[in-house]
């Protein structure tokens, strides 16, 4: 039957070509709108990081402008005055002043930092801190630096983080320490960052945090240490930028959106994380519906198609086989298959149709038999007379040289061969039944021409192989008076078997005169013609009769093969090979 698409096989391909383009189209509009979201989640996110960015930079670079602006206040230039003319009430007087100055300054950003002004001319410390206690004047020349520093160790003992701003006059004093008359140190903790990152995580707006790559992080109070680890362990690895910056990281095992923007005044990193799922629920619910609607309607619609396909295909497949069997010859099928109310009378009639040809087949069969059994009758008939014919002949022969010895042997023999071949009940033998006979022949040829030896070699498991009778004698018979007959000295007759994938082979070789190859390809010729061609007479009119009966009991395959012997006589091989529908080697029933 030709490999063409089954009912059940368009019915599929036909539901997955509705549904794929749907799919597809789905997929791609769920790619898009993604695609938007992520986009627009990135701007929303980095502009609200912006906005902290820009609140924490305004705080931060709104108390350095303090600091400064207290280095070049009049009262503290006045208290260097004062320090080299005027009276002792007057100076704490303008100590007062200045101290409720920067206590005033101090507050005015929204964060109560600690000032501390040092005047190297009056060595006077002012303070809003209770801390200016432990600041010494080497401790604050050598700390001198610009910009904002982190601190967490002061005067080699640890100390409460903080970040510091100092402000000195003369302004070069930042190149040449030693020379600033004037030093104004400014600090705030971390903590009132961290209660700017707590604000905007409570507006819902990610879980941000600050990081350098020395100090680490300064984090929201409500951090979720586990997913910021993996975004900090990305971070160590990275060479950052100052400007802003979006990747995608995957922490705790979800997949975040990160970004981060450089501070420039404070010279650490504000960071921020949206887990993308929490984002991206609706779309990925929507998305999961209708793949779990496509699903199931895919499912349902294989259901229907194999629904269909039990009720049609099956039994048209089966009546298919069932067709196919009737062509290979296995007459005696039939369908058993309970098809639908459509395929009932279909099935009836077809196991109807099928048991009719089988009876006319067994008929035909029937007389193929009895017409194979007369033709193997009538030509082992044939053979009988030819082999009694030479026989009589030699006891004639004997009979006048006086080897009474040779005449009585050769009757005894004659009996026991007729008696042999005229059971005509069984027109079948087994090899080693065979053998027997052509021992006994060999013998009484030997009797008659006193210089022939033979040697049987057949495996014991192909004696008990069933062949046709006297199937063999012929092909000794040839060997002796065509091949070792016309030859002087020492006549030798060899008969040997095989077996080979299946293949039974019987060899008979001589080392007679043997044949030219001319002569041998023709006689292979004409014991290959078929039963209605002329074959004529002669001695190759016995090796057609073997032929034949071989081809008619095994098939086409079988038969005689002719080639030149070892010891320059000839090799006959009989090939017993059944083919398909031919009945098999079989091997007799020992028990």
């Amino acid at each position: 039957m030709d490999r063409k698409a089954t009912i059940f096989t368009k019915i599929v391909s036909m539901i997955i070509g509705i549904l794929l383009p749907v799919v597809l189209l789905f997929a791609l509009s769920n790619h898009t709108a993604v695609h938007v979201i992520e986009g627009e989640m990135k701007r929303n996110n980095l502009s609200q990081l912006q906005f902290l960015h820009q609140q924490m930079e305004e705080k931060v670079n709104q108390i350095s402008i303090n600091a400064i602006t207290i280095s070049n206040d009049a009262a503290i230039r006045e208290l260097e005055f004062q320090h080299q003319d005027g009276s002792s009430f007057d100076r704490q007087k303008l100590l007062r002043m200045i101290l409720d100055n920067i206590t005033l300054h101090a507050g005015i950003s929204g964060w109560n930092t600690d000032i501390t002004v040092f005047s190297r001319m009056t060595k006077e410390i002012i303070s809003t801190s209770n801390s200016s206690v432990y600041y010494t004047e080497e401790q604050l020349v050598k700390e001198i630096a610009k910009g904002w520093k982190y601190r967490t160790v002061a005067n080699d003992k640890a100390i409460d983080p903080e970040f510091v701003w100092y402000s000195v006059h003369p302004i070069t004093a930042f190149a040449s320490p030693s020379a600033a008359r004037l030093i104004v140190r400014t600090s705030f903790p971390p903590s009132y960052l961290q209660d700017m990152l707590d604000q905007y995580k409570a507006d819902g707006q990610g879980d941000p945090f600050l990081y350098h790559p020395e100090f680490g992080v300064i984090a929201n109070r409500t951090l979720n240490k586990s997913s910021s680890d993996d975004l900090i362990r990305k971070l160590n690895g990275e060479k950052l930028e100052a400007s802003s910056i979006h990747f995608t990281a995957e922490m705790n095992g979800r997949e975040y959106l990160a970004s981060y923007i450089g501070l420039s005044s404070l010279g650490w990193y504000l960071v921020d994380s949206v887990p993308m799922e929490d984002i991206l629920s609706p779309v990925t619910k929507t998305r999961n519906l209708f793949y779990g609607s496509t699903v199931l309607l895919l499912l349902l619609s294989l259901l229907a198609s194999y629904t269909l396909y039990r009720a049609v295909q099956v039994p048209i497949l089966a009546i298919v086989r069932h067709v196919q069997k009737i062509k290979r010859g296995e007459y005696g099928a039939r369908l058993k298959l309970q098809g639908g109310a459509e395929f009932v009378f279909l099935i009836d009639r077809f196991n109807e149709m099928t048991e009719q040809i089988q009876d006319l087949l067994e008929k035909v069969v029937a007389e193929q038999l009895r017409s194979r059994e007369a033709v193997l009758k009538q030509l082992q008939s044939q053979i009988n007379p030819h082999f009694l014919y030479n026989c009589l002949f030699f006891i004639k022969n004997m009979a006048r040289m006086g080897d009474e010895e040779a005449v009585v042997a050769m009757a005894l023999n004659l009996g026991d061969y007729f008696r042999y071949t005229t059971r005509l009940g069984n027109q079948s033998a087994t090899v080693a039944e065979e053998l027997s006979v052509i021992v006994n022949y060999l013998e009484i040829q030997n009797l008659r021409m006193r210089r022939i030896d033979y040697v049987i070699d057949v495996p014991e498991r192909m004696k008990e192989i069933v062949i046709p009778r006297l199937l063999l004698q012929p092909l000794v018979e040839n060997a002796i008076l065509h091949g070792i007959e016309p030859k002087e000295g020492k006549g030798t007759v060899t008969i040997t078997g095989s077996v080979e994938d299946g293949v039974y082979r019987l060899f008979i070789e001589d080392n007679g005169i043997g044949m030219r190859t001319v002569k041998l390809e023709e006689l292979q010729r004409i014991v290959n013609r078929s039963e209605n061609e002329n074959v004529g007479g002669g001695s190759s009119f016995g090796l057609w009769n073997v032929n034949q009966r071989i081809k008619l009991t095994y098939g086409k395959e079988s038969g005689l093969l002719f080639a030149h012997g070892t010891d320059g006589g000839l090799k006959v091989t009989i090939v017993l090979q059944p083919e398909e529908g031919e009945p098999h080697v079989s091997i007799a029933d020992c028990g």
